[in-house]
C-alpha cells in the first residue's frame, strides 16, 4: 500500500490475521474462546493507526460479526441504535 505521497504505509494487522478479528471458518469456538480471541484483536487494534477510520466505516456500514476498531459487531450495533434514538433539536 502507498500513502499520496509515494512512501509505503503498512497495512493494519488484521490484514495479516483477519481470523483473529472475525473468527474461525471452519469451526465452532466457545464462549470462553471467543471471548479470548475478542480481547487479543481489541488489543491489537489499539495500536492500529487506523483505528479511527475502521471505526467510522463500521459504524457506517454496521458490521454482523468480527471485532472493527477495537469493538464487537454487537457493541457498534449498541452505538448506532442509541445515536438513531437520540432526537435532534
Amino acid at each position: 500500500m502507498r500513502s499520496r505521497l509515494g512512501g509505503a504505509t503498512s497495512l493494519p494487522e488484521c490484514v495479516y490475521d483477519p481470523e483473529l478479528h472475525t473468527g474461525p471458518r471452519r469451526t465452532i469456538e466457545s464462549a470462553e474462546q471467543r471471548a479470548a480471541r475478542e480481547q487479543v484483536a481489541r488489543e491489537v487494534c489499539a495500536d492500529c493507526a487506523l483505528r479511527r477510520r475502521c471505526g467510522r466505516y463500521a459504524l457506517s456500514v454496521r458490521p454482523s460479526s468480527g471485532v472493527w476498531a477495537g469493538r464487537t459487531a454487537a457493541e457498534i450495533g449498541e452505538t448506532t441504535s442509541r445515536v438513531e434514538s437520540l432526537e435532534v433539536a
